[in-house]
């Protein structure tokens, strides 16, 4: 019986195992066949959506695949300034395709042309991966026909690489690849591309690179061109050679693996110059019969800003493009920086760059990136120049903080003496004088660098640095973002950012970030919109009373010779400087040269910006004189006057957030000025409101009490009158004795501790006497007495009397007066002062 059992158990555990067993097989099949219906249904779902999306496929034409691409550039009144597109292409046909540019092209684009039936399965596969590890565009797997495709109808819009163009292309792809052969295919493509320098084409850009046919190219220079569709611009050999050498031997090397050239052939290849064979066009000019010059630093601006806004290419896409530009303007800047119509230049290698905004929108009206430019879309210094702005930047850098975080005054006082940086390295100003000192106002105008420095310290690198990001200003040393005590003088901005910068300043602290495209508008219809974004930069206290400061440039400032009469405009000069050993290295020691001279200016409606410099300042030569300084004012000046010509321009408005009062100039802290403060030391400045000091000056003394027992006796024999007062009680505490000035028409007496004086010769019979006391530098109020000393009769008897009355004290009506009785008259009220002129008064000085 117990063997039994055992065996009844051991058989029960065998059973229950292949009862287990058969449950896990089970569980596998059923999760098996859900993972391969899940996979059969997307699959399904998969050739559904295509099916969906290949129903709305447009329709493709010889025309569409043959012909040019054209976009269409407007101004802001809707008038056309230029097209783009693929019009002078030098159009290839199957014959002149040459094999080795066929394998380079096919190699590094789409290396199973030939064999596949217009999609890649395999390349659809691998992007499909790599589209599921990311989100946003869909992209990759295009083949030579489907690139053929997208320049033909649709965009190359990176968000427009959807699955459903996608599918769409597919659709298109199979049908050309029914229709055409290969060989027509791969030469549509090659006639349609673009290749930079507004070369469209690889047979355009055989000429234009290397001067003949594509037959006629080296293996490298075949490897060049075929490398350059990806990315035209970047890999441009005359603007970024490094660049066009990486993509040139990526393009030899896939060639090699794909056994289309040899290791040697390779090798030789590598080590080939980028530069052979091409062809300078330094010395040409381009066709200006569609004024491709005069627009061409705008349409270079364009082309970024539809890029970084949109995606599109303008060269490809066929676009009509909507902008700000002002045709007139621009037309105008550029005779005015290329002929000497209105500027007499000293030589045409000096170079400038400028900018001309819509102060209250930021709206570019008007833009140049360089002079006598003799190709496109060549460097454009407006938006790209990285040189110091020298005092150009000193109301961003230095004095608008102080107002913004500080509350500084326009009156604030600064000191300008002698000063070093933190390293102990001299800051001087551009005179190498000292004027002690001074208003902030006055600091500013005058561009004194050692109180730009001060003014930078008191306000610190965190204020700055905000104030600084919100005019989108990013400031780099030794390739970081910080600030060093020298950027308070000179710092590196392009002219587009200074214009925006002080355009903030102009718009009552509103920053409207440049733009120049409005409106886009793409081949199937699809529209794009953009409107101005604005951000609060600054109070509007801040930007009013830098505003009024800078209004002091075109009057008492650098820029007085600049001028326009009836327009209220404000600005800032600058200029930077070579230091002793970079004048040595330049063989150009004791000269008056600069490396740059700027000019920032704006109206309450446009806001300017003017660059003049040389592109390799350190160059024997190359410095920028005496006469070349005054270039950046004079471009200023006509292209201001130029868009204001027809327009009257209303002043700025003195906002509720600031009041203006006057103030006693160099007091620490800032005063009011005192009952005794001269005229000369008294300015009108503007305050933030509710901070105006409470506190009335003593630095040119108090109020003390006048005289008193003053009596006046005249003898008319003499012709003497005396003055008696009583004796003066001095404040206690004061070593100093009492000085009396007392002043009759003319005549004028100082007596010291004294209770007497004698005035001479007086002949007349009614005289006005004044009289005040000062003790060290207090003084009482000036007291006024009305004298009549005799008449017209008693003038004739005493004549005959004179002899008896020589030596008798006389006493005619109204000859005496006694004060003594009454009070000292109240001082008078320091605030109760009329409005003086500010603090300088000497004359205009220039320089920085």
């Amino acid at each position: 019986m117990p063997t039994q059992r055992t065996r009844s158990r051991k058989s029960n555990k065998k059973y229950t195992k292949k009862k287990s067993s058969k449950q896990k097989k089970s569980v596998f099949k059923k999760i098996l066949l859900t993972i391969l219906s899940l996979i059969l249904l997307v699959i399904l779902s998969g050739i559904g959506l295509f099916l969906f999306y290949a129903a709305s496929t447009p329709d493709i034409t010889m025309q569409d695949l043959e012909g040019a691409i054209q976009t269409t550039i407007l101004d802001k009144d809707g008038k056309v300034i230029t097209e783009l597109g693929g019009e002078n292409r030098e159009m290839i046909s199957e014959q002149d395709v040459p094999q080795t540019l066929k394998d380079a092209v096919t190699s590094i684009e789409d290396k199973r042309f030939y064999t596949h039936i217009g999609i890649d399965p395999i390349r659809i596969a691998g992007s499909f991966v790599n589209n599921l590890k990311s989100s946003g565009a869909r992209q990759g797997g295009s083949t030579i026909t489907q690139q053929l495709i997208k320049l033909s109808v649709f965009s190359t819009k990176e968000v427009d690489q959807t699955y459903k163009r996608k599918a769409q292309e597919a659709v298109l792809a199979l049908k050309i690849e029914r229709e055409f052969s290969k060989e027509q295919i791969l030469t549509y493509y090659l006639n349609k591309v673009y290749m930079s320098n507004n070369v469209y084409g690889f047979g355009t850009a055989s000429e234009y690179y290397y001067g003949k046919p594509l037959n006629q190219l080296s293996l490298p220079q075949i490897a060049l061109l075929a490398g350059m569709p990806q990315a035209p611009n970047s890999y441009n050999p005359y603007t970024n050679p490094d660049n066009a050498k990486y993509r040139r031997d990526i393009v030899l090397q896939v060639m090699n693996r794909d056994g289309k050239i040899t290791e040697q052939e390779l090798t030789e290849a590598e080590n080939t110059p980028i530069t052979d064979g091409l062809i300078s066009h330094d010395n040409e000019v381009v066709a200006d019969s569609n004024d491709a010059l005069v627009f061409d630093s705008l349409i270079s601006t364009v082309l970024e800003e539809v890029a970084d806004k949109t995606g599109l290419d303008p060269y490809n896409d066929g676009l009509t493009i909507e902008t700000t530009v002002d045709s007139g303007a621009q037309r105008h800047l550029y005779n005015v920086l290329n002929t000497r119509d209105y500027i007499n230049y000293v030589n045409n290698e000096l170079q400038a760059a400028a900018v001309l905004l819509d102060s209250q929108t930021g709206e570019v009206r008007a833009i140049s990136g360089g002079r006598n430019q003799t190709q496109l879309l060549t460097f454009n210094r407006a938006t790209k120049l990285n040189r110091s702005t020298g005092s150009t930047i000193k109301p961003i850098m230095d004095y608008g903080p102080a107002i913004e975080y500080l509350d500084y005054s326009t009156g604030h006082t600064f000191i300008d003496q002698p000063t070093k940086y933190s390293s102990g390295k001299d800051i001087y100003n551009w005179d190498r004088k000292y004027f002690g000192a001074m208003t902030m106002r006055r600091a500013l105008y005058l561009s004194r660098n050692t109180t730009a420095l001060q003014a930078f310290r008191e306000v610190g690198n965190d204020n700055i640095t905000a104030f600084l990001k919100k005019l989108d200003i990013t400031v780099e040393n030794d390739g970081k973002d910080y600030l060093v005590e020298s950027n308070s003088i000179n710092t590196p901005v392009s002219p587009l950012k200074l214009a925006a910068a002080f355009g903030a300043f102009s718009n009552y602290g509103n920053y409207s970030k440049p733009h120049v495209v409005t409106k886009i508008t793409t081949r199937d219809g699809e529209t794009f919109t953009f409107d101005g974004e604005q951000t609060k930069a600054m109070k509007d206290s801040t930007a009013y009373m830098i505003t009024d400061i800078l209004k002091d440039s075109f009057t008492k400032g650098f820029a007085t010779d600049i001028n326009i009469p009836g327009l209220p405009q404000a600005g800032k000069t600058g200029s930077s400087n070579y230091t002793e050993e970079q004048l040595a290295a330049m063989g150009e020691t004791g000269k008056n040269i600069i490396p740059d001279s700027w000019m920032a200016g704006y109206t309450p409606n446009y806001v300017a910006t003017v660059w003049v410099g040389y592109d390799d300042p350190y160059v024997k030569g190359h410095g920028v004189d005496a006469t070349e300084q005054t270039y950046a004012k004079k471009i200023y000046y006509q292209l201001m006057s130029y868009i204001s010509r027809n327009t009257k321009t209303a002043d700025w408005v003195q906002p509720d957030s600031v009041e203006a009062a006057n103030i006693e100039v160099g007091t620490i802290p800032l005063s009011l000025p005192g009952a005794l403060t001269p005229a000369s030391s008294i300015s009108r400045e503007l305050f933030v409101k509710g901070t105006i000091p409470n506190s009335y000056s003593t630095n040119f003394g108090k109020v003390i009490p006048a005289p008193t027992g003053v009596k006046a006796s005249y003898d008319q024999l003499r012709k003497e009158l005396t003055v008696n007062w009583d004796p003066y009680q001095v404040p206690a505490g004061s070593n100093e004795k009492p000085v009396f000035s007392l002043v009759i028409g003319s005549q004028e007496l100082s007596v010291t501790d004294k209770t007497s004086a004698i005035f001479s010769n007086i002949t007349e019979p009614h005289v006005t006497l004044s009289m005040k006391v000062t003790v060290g530098k207090d003084s009482s109020n000036t007291k006024e007495f009305e004298l009549e000393l005799f008449t017209e009769e008693s003038s004739s008897e005493s004549s005959s009397e004179s002899e008896s009355s020589s030596s008798s004290e006389q006493h005619t009506p109204g000859s005496s007066s006694d004060t003594s009785s009454s009070e000292p008259a109240p001082s008078q009220e320091p605030n109760s002062r009329p409005n003086t002129p500010n603090e300088d008064s000497s004359p205009n000085q220039h320089g920085q």
